[in-house]
């Protein structure tokens, strides 16, 4: 590391990268500029703090700063951007690596600024930050069910080790008629009947937020942002309120995917590939990218498959090679999305394809 009597003088009309290993309490910052480590220190996690580390560089042509993707979220990258640094977010999935065992934040900074300064690092895109608080609504929605999940499952569990089932009567779970009887057992022990009645005020709690954000949900699609690409989509049988402003509010700049193959990509729908030589195997699909959206997807393209009869075509073909249903439909999905992609691009109406 290189120490310097005069900073400004040295970085003067040169570029200085910082790479910066983020935590909840301190950040961890390392300096670089004509190859040379500069200085390398820990800070509270503070934008302040930061901002009065990178001053002292203020002689320099330009300061690019890097940080992984993760808990922070994009609001210090907004923070470096409102104040003139070139900031990037790297996804940690796409970062080199050097096979070393040594693993400290101090060394996970400079690696940062290493490969920002060699160009090695791909960037996170960010949301304008309109669209990102938006999108809060999705995010809590995905909360919101999975607590809900976890309430279902606790209630199951709670009956089947009292001995209860379902009457026969009640055909389906979490209908009127159902939570009407799992109101009125009459529990022979009073902290089962106890315990029952907490875990429902929790469902119909969390039945009661899911109400709420789908209100919300559905006075954002009117907005004149979402309005249009939301009727192209939900135009779609089998694509509803949820899986549109998921798609509209995960991705929004549907420019910025080069081609169909990076969407797919993108969305972990693209087959794995493992070649050696002139040999080539397809694998599972790469399940990287937002797997909740993937999700939603693909529970829409079951529905789409018995409406349109190119992709139910297509379905049927994939499984006539052997294939399960479940990889089937995940093809479908990577081909619906990208016809979605398409329809928003083009600024057209979905065209179901029959006969």
């Amino acid at each position: 590391m290189r120490r310097l009597e005069n900073t400004d003088e040295f970085v003067a009309g040169k570029v200085v990268f910082a790479g910066l290993d983020v935590h909840k309490k301190h950040w961890v910052a390392c300096i670089m500029c004509d190859g040379e480590v500069l200085e390398h220190l820990t800070i509270a996690g503070q934008y302040g703090h930061l901002q009065k580390l990178l001053e002292r560089y203020r002689a320099a042509a330009r300061i690019h700063v890097v940080y992984e993707a993760g808990f922070m979220g994009s609001w210090l990258y907004r923070r470096l951007h409102s104040d003139g640094y070139d900031a990037m977010i790297t996804p940690s999935a796409k970062i080199p690596r050097d096979g070393s065992r040594v693993k400290t934040d101090r060394i996970d900074a400079e690696k940062l600024c290493r490969y920002l300064s060699a160009g090695l690092l791909k960037r996170v895109y960010v949301l304008p930050e309109s669209v990102e608080n938006d999108r809060f609504l999705i995010r809590r929605r995905r909360q919101v069910v999975r607590n809900q999940t976890r309430i279902k499952n606790q209630i199951h569990s709670l009956l089947f080790l009292s001995g209860l089932a379902r009457p026969a009567h009640i055909t389906r779970n979490w209908s009127k008629a159902h939570l009407l009887w799992l109101e009125q057992i009459p529990f022979r022990h009073s902290g089962q009947r106890i315990s029952l009645d907490l875990l429902l005020a929790e469902y119909e709690s969390v039945a009661h937020q899911l109400r709420l954000i789908k209100r919300h949900l559905q006075e954002l699609s009117k907005h004149p942002a979402y309005r249009d690409d939301y009727r192209r989509l939900t135009s779609v049988r089998g694509v509803g309120l949820i899986t549109a402003m998921s798609f509209l509010l995960e991705i929004y700049d549907f420019d910025r995917f080069a081609n169909e193959k990076h969407f797919g990509s993108y969305l972990g729908l693209t087959p794995s590939q493992h070649s050696s030589g002139s040999h080539v195997r397809l694998g599972h699909i790469s399940r990287q990218g937002n797997s909740y959206l993937r999700g939603l997807l693909i529970e829409s393209a079951w529905t789409v498959i018995r409406y349109d009869d190119h992709l139910a075509a297509k379905y049927q073909r994939i499984k006539a090679r052997g294939t399960n249903g479940k990889k089937a439909i995940v093809a479908v999905a990577r081909s619906l999305a990208i016809r979605l992609r398409r329809c928003l691009l083009d600024e057209s109406d979905y065209q179901l394809q029959t006969g």
